[in-house]
C-alpha cells in the first residue's frame, strides 16, 4: 500500500494502517529525535509519544499530503518539550555510535566511528533551532517548504537558519581540519629531521 493510501486508511479508522505508518516512519522519527536530543532513551520516549499523539489526533490531519510535515512537527514539539523539561544543555554522552553498523575492516570501522563522533559533537554545539533545520534538511531530506511548516516559520527563515548553521559547522570543521593538518605536519617534520 502506498504512503497516501495508508494515511487515508488510518484516518478512516483502520488500526492496521496505523501499524503500517508506525513501521514506515519510526526510523526517520527516531533518527530526528536522537539527533535533537543526543540521548537514545529520551529519543525512544519522544518517538513513542509522537506516535501516540498521531494516533490520538488523526482527525486533525486535514490533508494527506501534509502528513510528513505534521508528523515531524509533533516530533519537533516533543523534542523541544523534552529539552525544556531537562533544563540542561544537551551534552555529548558517547553513546549512539551503535546506531550505524558498518561491515568493513576494523580500521575503517574506527575511522567511521570517529567521523560519527565528530559530526555528533558538531551537532551538539549548535543551538536547537539551527540543529533542527540541519537534521530535517540533511538527514531527513525534507524540502524548505516542509521544514517551514514543521518549524512554523517562512521558507526564507529556514534558508537563513540553514545558511547560518552550515556556516557555523564549516568554521568548526575548518578548525578541526587545521588541527589535524598541524599534527600531520609535525609528524612529517619529526620523521624527516630524524
Amino acid at each position: 500500500m502506498n504512503e497516501y493510501a495508508l494515511i487515508e486508511s488510518f484516518q478512516a479508522g483502520d488500526e492496521f494502517a496505523f501499524v503500517g505508518i508506525y513501521n514506515r516512519f519510526k526510523g526517520p522519527v527516531y533518527s530526528f529525535c536522537y539527533k535533537m536530543l543526543l540521548d537514545s532513551d529520551a529519543a525512544e520516549d519522544v518517538m513513542q509519544e509522537t506516535f501516540l499523539r498521531i494516533y490520538e489526533n488523526r482527525d486533525r490531519l486535514l490533508k494527506t499530503s501534509a502528513f510528513k510535515s505534521w508528523l515531524f512537527t509533533i516530533a519537533r514539539n516533543q523534542c523541544l518539550n523534552s529539552i525544556r523539561r531537562s533544563g540542561k544543555h544537551i551534552s555529548l554522552s558517547g553513546e549512539g555510535q551503535e546506531i550505524l553498523s558498518f561491515h568493513d575492516t576494523p580500521i575503517v570501522d574506527m575511522e567511521k566511528s570517529e567521523q560519527i563522533r565528530i559530526v555528533t559533537a558538531f551537532l551538539e554545539s549548535l543551538k536547537p533551532d539551527y540543529r533542527e533545520v540541519i537534521i530535517l534538511r540533511e538527514y531527513q531530506n525534507l524540502t524548505y517548504e516542509e521544514i517551514a511548516a514543521i518549524t512554523r516559520t517562512t521558507v526564507s527563515a529556514v534558508k537563513s537558519r540553514l545558511f547560518k548553521a552550515r556556516k557555523k559547522l564549516a568554521v568548526m570543521m575548518e578548525s578541526v581540519l587545521k588541527a589535524d593538518l598541524g599534527e600531520e605536519t609535525e609528524r612529517y617534520e619529526y620523521k624527516t629531521h630524524k
